[in-house]
């Protein structure tokens, strides 16, 4: 029979809410469709056994159930548990192993469904029910059941019984063995009888504690960890003295959160496997491949990769074994994981394909313990044989490995004998004692109810509130396990260092201490940092280093006003709130001093307006004077004609003066006018700035507490490695210049750059492969804090390390309208990189026959071809040109071991990517000499559209010189990686320092964006003249006598500004200079491109140069011939 797949769709969370996300689920039947909101052409239909229905159309009744609004196909816990968990039951019953997998990212509901909340109780609790109520029911004398349950958890690929407490586990983990009648079992793992749907509830409630308790004090995240709920249930048949049993084992599994796997496992990440926290996951999705390709024929003799994990070795009868499997999937309905959603509706699709064959376990009791007894005493025989060769001398590894092993079987098996002889009744009535004895804990705990504790809040509800640690003496010291005094509430998180704060109780008044002034930075108290003693109050939130958080519970004081309910979001929120709150004052001051500048500004305007017009209104009142002085001096001296000649020449030069005036004020009113409009536009701008950097800081806020936990864990290793984030804007899609638009200009990239000091090397990573190395880096902290050891890893596994990845130098374009008409087109490309002009690529494109000998161009110009009059003509024929890179003028420090690449799209929507030799070395002046010629057998339109109004891309790539060539390499020691008491004091005050020094590098990374985004505003007028110079040769093509022949060359696309520094990194002096002198040449570029602007609509060559038809198709003309394009270089 085939695997079973049900998929369930979630209510939308608060954060979709505030995100006003689209839904992008439908249902219809079995049927679940994966919404494309931008093109309903592009749905995705996917068939499952099951599709359950629960993001709308439900109430909450006075129990807080939610239940189905009648007429609605909403889907409640009952409806999935007599669906799904009813058939598990019956499975069971009938004595076959069963399993339930709950997959999907986290947040997705997967534990809702497995567990419920509240009075929405999931599939696991209602089916533990459900087996004792089935138990009760039975009236055959002759039928007897017993029930045992475990719980494990797998983390970091190691196993650990959820039900022993965190001390008395074993440090390894347990071991999985494989046995030949039983199968796959975990080694030590307990089984506690139970005979109520209490008893299982209590475990259940038992094993989430020690879960907690785990995760606080190994920094575990439990996101992160599968559960495993096994319940072993049997039926005993006792017919005349003879025993038969039927046995099903119910794995209960809930996976851990899958968009780990989806979004750190990197393109391209060669670590993307190695993290064992990510592994099982990875191999659970090989396995579920393998066993999908075996089932539709594919690959029959592949080997399923079990064993390469330990949730699939587990979980081994229930993937294409003994088991009749059923998987639930859980998605979320908003757009904004669509990704997430897509591939996990991608992985239930192939899980359904599994077959598995499961076959009734039905077995003679009497005659198994003799296959048992028979089996022991055969091993026994073989250990004998062994002992005496060893005693005659015959030694050898081997043999060695061989005798172990038997002494392990044979343990296992007396140990599996012996849990088989024993009754039910007395496991059972062994089992209530030992609750009985350790019922004193509970007693204690409802002790510490009674005075001031504090209670644990988790991100996963089901280990919420799970942990209380008194607070009921003098002092109570938090901190990790080294620390001295030893702390009582052990916290082992980053930045908690290993004495962190002291809470003290003074005649019920409880209040809370950094224990130094640095440690105040990593306890947050409702959101806030702590500067010194702080008082508690009831239901305050207390946050240990960034995620451990507690809740203040202060029994017999004054309640508060009751709110929504207290839990570890509201915790992270209120924190994120208040720094949300101290970045808004920040900018509405500095809002506020830039319109008090703009007001400012405006005043002076005004007052010099003002002015002007005092000084314009007294020059004319003079003027007027003056000229009526004039008059009345004339008047009387004379009235001849030579006096009236005077008069009306003294008016016109009065006239004169009042209009040269009257321009001289109008023009100073333009000026203002304009200054005032410059001064309108600066503070709109700086506003809008001011909010875009606000944005980014929203965006950075995810990553920098992760960059600087891995700073604070990279110190914690002793590794000499330090990230920092980096903002980079880029103008165009490097693939396609004709996607370029502003609004895709706009967007930032945000990168990781890694500095290496071990290996003298710089690295940069993007957000995925970032994401991905910080779990495997937190793998390696996990594997520190339980060894106690650094580890000496070889490179190839080493998270800090990569080795040198050639990355895009420049790019350059080129337009291929050329080739539609059989001309050549030979030009030295400006090649733009990240800091604008970085070079020059000397490239040609040249059409030639089948043998690729003969250019057509240099034919037509001798008259030996006709020319291309219209290219249509070319639709159907064979289209033959050739692709030279002759050499290239690149920067110093980016010129080793180059290589040149391009794509040429040979179908449509499909391209074909090709490069160069690499020169290996470093070379300013390389010379590629690569030619390859392309052939389209029948031209078709789409390949003749693309000539004519497509463009070719040419990337350089190379390497950087080493960056950091002084800093000396050293070897990872392997030594105590905990120091000795004295040692940790020693360090204590640096280490704290160096924290402090940290906590604030997410506030000065975001700081230094708004002085990287006033860079961004020096190159949007010319992105928008070069954007005009596009636009005219498209219209010139239309005008073939206004157009110059060389407008072949695309400008390439230019990167916006970014200086070579870290938003880490405060801007110096030498860095505002080195600003300044580009604002300069970008007048300068301004100018230039004005310049060449009014130039393009200048004819270049007279018509009678052209004939008419080549006037009327607006070509390039093939008598002029191709010339090297001297003002292709804009810059």
């Amino acid at each position: 029979m085939s695997v079973k797949v049900a998929v369930r769709v979630r209510p939308y969370n608060a954060r979709e809410l505030e995100l006003n996300c689209q839904l992008c689920v439908a249902m219809n039947g079995p049927t679940t469709i994966l919404l494309d909101i931008e093109d309903p052409k592009k749905n995705r239909d996917f068939a499952f056994d099951y599709s359950f229905w629960s993001h709308d159309s439900f109430e909450n009744d006075e129990n807080g159930y939610s239940r189905a609004i009648p007429g609605t196909k909403y889907a409640d816990q009952q409806m999935v548990f007599d669906t799904v968990g009813q058939e598990i039951l019956n499975n069971a019953w009938q004595g076959y192993h069963c399993c339930l997998f709950a997959y999907g990212q986290t947040g997705a509901g997967k534990s809702y469904s497995m567990v419920g909340y509240g009075a929405n109780k999931g599939i696991v609790p209602i089916s533990c029910e459900e087996i004792f109520k089935r138990i009760k029911k039975n009236s055959d004398s002759h039928l007897t059941y017993e029930v045992q349950v475990s719980m494990l958890e797998i983390y970091n690929e190691k196993v650990q019984d959820l039900l022993v407490p965190v001390p008395k586990r074993p440090t390894g983990g347990l071991k999985v063995r494989e046995h030949k009648v039983y199968g796959v079992y975990v080694e030590g793992l307990t089984k506690y009888p139970v005979d109520s749907y209490e008893a299982i509830e209590a475990k259940m409630d038992e094993g989430s504690k020690h879960r907690t308790v785990a995760a606080t004090q190994m920094n575990a995240s439990s996101s992160r960890a599968h559960t495993i709920i096994q319940i072993e249930f049997k039926e005993i048949k006792n017919v005349d003295g003879r025993k038969s049993e039927k046995l099903s084992v119910i794995n209960l599994v809930d996976l851990a959160g899958s968009e780990k796997v989806g979004k750190t496992g990197a393109q391209g990440d060669r670590l993307k496997e190695a993290g064992n926290i990510n592994k099982s996951l990875s191999v659970l999705g090989q396995v579920i491949a393998a066993l999908a390709d075996k089932a539709m024929g594919k690959g029959k003799n592949a080997v399923v990769p079990y064993r390469d994990s330990q949730l699939t070795r587990i979980l081994q009868n229930a993937l294409g074994g003994n088991s009749k499997t059923l998987m639930i999937c859980a998605v979320s309905p908003a757009t904004d994981n669509y990704e997430e959603t897509l591939s996990t509706l991608r992985y239930a699709d192939q899980a359904k394909k599994i077959k598995n064959c499961a076959v009734v376990n039905e077995s003679d009791v009497d005659k198994k313990l003799r296959e048992q007894q028979e089996e022991i005493h055969s091993l026994k025989q073989q250990l004998m044989m062994l002992q005496q060769q060893l005693k005659g001398g015959v030694i050898n590894p081997e043999m060695l490995k061989q005798l172990s092993q038997i002494q392990d079987d044979i343990e296992t098996n007396e140990t599996i004998m012996q849990e088989n002889q024993e009754s039910f009744e007395s496991k059972l009535q062994k089992q209530k004692q030992k609750d009985e004895e350790e019922d004193d804990e509970d007693i204690q705990n409802e002790g510490i109810k009674d005075h001031p504790h504090l209670l644990n809040l988790n991100e996963d509800p089901l280990l919420n509130r799970k942990i209380l640690k008194s607070l009921n003496q003098e002092e109570t010291h938090v901190g990790r396990p080294n620390g001295n005094p030893t702390p009582q509430i052990v916290v082992n998180a980053m930045c908690v260092q290993p004495n962190h704060a002291v809470i003290r109780n003074k005649d019920g008044v409880i209040e809370i201490s950094p224990f130094t002034k640095e440690c105040g930075d990593f306890i947050f108290v409702n959101g806030s940092p702590i500067t010194g003693p702080t008082l508690l109050h009831h239901n305050d939130r207390i946050i240990f280093g960034t995620t451990t958080t507690f809740l203040v519970q202060i029994p017999g004081s004054e309640q508060v006003e009751q709110g929504p309910e207290i839990d570890w979001e509201l915790a992270q929120q209120e924190m994120q709130k208040k720094e949300e709150e101290k970045r808004q004052e920040q900018q509405k001051l500095a809002e506020k001093q830039v319109h008090e500048e703009m007001q400012r500004k405006k005043q002076e305007l005004e007052e010099q307006r003002k002015e002007e017009q005092r000084l314009y209104e007294e020059q004319m009142k003079k003027q007027q004077e003056d000229f009526d002085r004039k008059m009345k001096a004339l008047e009387e001296q004379n009235k001849d004609m030579l006096n009236r000649a005077l008069m009306a020449e003294e008016e016109r030069k009065l006239i004169e003066e009042r209009k040269k005036l009257e321009e001289e004020t109008l023009q100073k009113q333009l000026q203002r006018e304009k200054a005032r409009k410059q001064y309108e536009d600066e503070e709109t701008m700086k506003k809008y700035r001011i909010k875009e950097k606000n944005f980014i800081e929203n965006k950075l806020q995810k990553y920098l507490p992760k960059v600087l936990e891995v700073n604070l864990i990279a110190k914690e290793l002793k590794r000499n490695v330090t990230l920092e984030a980096r903002l980079k804007y880029v103008y165009a899609d490097d693939q396609e210049y004709s996607q370029f638009t502003e609004e895709n200009a706009q967007k930032g990239q945000i990168q990781i750059q890694v500095n290496n000091k071990e290996e003298g090397q710089i690295y940069y990573w993007d957000l995925h492969k970032f994401s991905n190395r910080y779990y495997i880096i937190k793998d390696l902290l996990e594997r520190y804090f339980e060894s106690n050891q650094l580890l000496s890893l070889p490179k190839d596994q080493d998270p800090f390390w990569d080795p040198p990845e050639a990355r895009v130098i420049g790019s350059g374009f080129l337009k291929l309208q050329a080739l539609a008409y059989l001309m050549d087109n030979p030009c030295d490309l400006t090649l733009v990189g990240e800091h604008f002009q970085c070079g020059t690529l000397k490239v040609n494109l040249i059409p030639t026959d089948e043998t690729g000998q003969r250019n057509l161009s240099e034919d037509i110009e001798d008259g030996i071809e006709p020319p291309v009059e219209d290219p249509s003509e070319l639709v159907g024929r064979r289209f033959d040109f050739r692709v030279s890179i002759e050499s290239a003028r690149l920067p110093e420090n980016l010129c080793k071991d180059t290589y040149v690449e391009y794509s040429i799209q040979v179908e449509e929507k499909k391209k074909e990517s090709f490069k160069t030799k690499t020169l290996t070395g470093a070379h300013p002046n390389p010379i590629y000499n690569y030619d390859q010629q392309h052939t389209f057998d029948q031209l078709s339109e789409a390949q003749l559209n693309y000539l004519i109004n497509g463009t070719i891309c040419f990337k350089v790539y190379g390497y950087d010189e080493n960056k950091n060539k002084d800093v000396k390499k050293r070897e990872i020691p392997v030594e105590n990686l905990i120091p000795q008491q004295q040692t940790t004091q020693q360090q204590s005050t640096q280490q704290q320092q160096q924290i402090q020094q940290q906590s604030h590098q997410p506030t000065q990374q975001i700081d230094q964006v708004k002085k990287q985004e006033e860079h961004i505003d020096i190159l949007t007028k010319t992105i928008n003249q070069s954007k005009n110079i596009q636009q005219q040769q498209q219209v010139s093509q239309q005008q073939p006598n206004k157009q110059s022949q060389q407008t072949n060359q695309v400008k390439p696309p230019i990167e916006k500004f970014t200086p070579n520094q870290p938003i880490t990194q405060p801007i110096n002096r030498q860095s505002i200079k080195e600003f300044e002198d580009h604002t300069s040449e970008q007048q300068q570029m301004k100018a230039k491109l004005q310049q060449q602007q009014m130039n393009a609509q200048k004819p270049r060559s007279s018509s009678q140069d052209r004939t008419p038809a080549m006037m009327s198709k607006g070509k390039p003309d093939p008598k002029k011939g191709t010339k090297k394009d001297d003002g292709c270089n804009i810059f």
